[in-house]
């Protein structure tokens, strides 16, 4: 595996968990949630290191895998929903413009997706069994 696919997925991982730092420093409720979305964030890398690696891929098998790629992309799904709801419900951006507060909107989700895409192509290619 290139060691920058092992940086990158780790400082993916590593990166959620700095972002989601107050919501677990709130306990409670918040810090259940950002625990989920922790998991979520590490179980799309999980299949997307199967892929680049087959060692690690040689320890899970496909219900694993597939349980592992599913639970990430429902997290992903769920969390993206989450924090376009929060967004344009945040009252610090209730004097913008509709337009110039959807826009605002998007671009939160639309980079924590950009970022996701290349775990979820990894882990769709792992679940393919395409070799690397």
């Amino acid at each position: 595996m290139p060691a920058w696919s092992a940086l990158y997925l780790a400082g993916d991982v590593a990166l959620s968990a700095w972002m989601l730092r107050h919501d677990f420093r709130r306990r409670g409720r918040a810090a259940v949630v950002a625990t989920a979305e922790l998991l979520g964030s590490a179980s799309l890398a999980l299949p997307a290191l199967a892929y680049l690696d087959t060692d690690f891929a040689a320890l899970l098998n496909d219900a694993a895998l597939w349980s592992l790629f599913a639970l990430g992309m429902v997290a992903l799904a769920s969390f993206g929903w989450r924090d376009i709801r929060a967004s344009l419900h945040d009252p610090r951006t209730a004097w913008l413009p509709p337009r110039r507060r959807w826009l605002i909107t998007a671009l939160g989700p639309g980079m924590m997706l950009a970022a996701a895409l290349p775990e979820v192509w990894w882990g769709g290619l792992a679940l393919a069994h395409v070799p690397q």
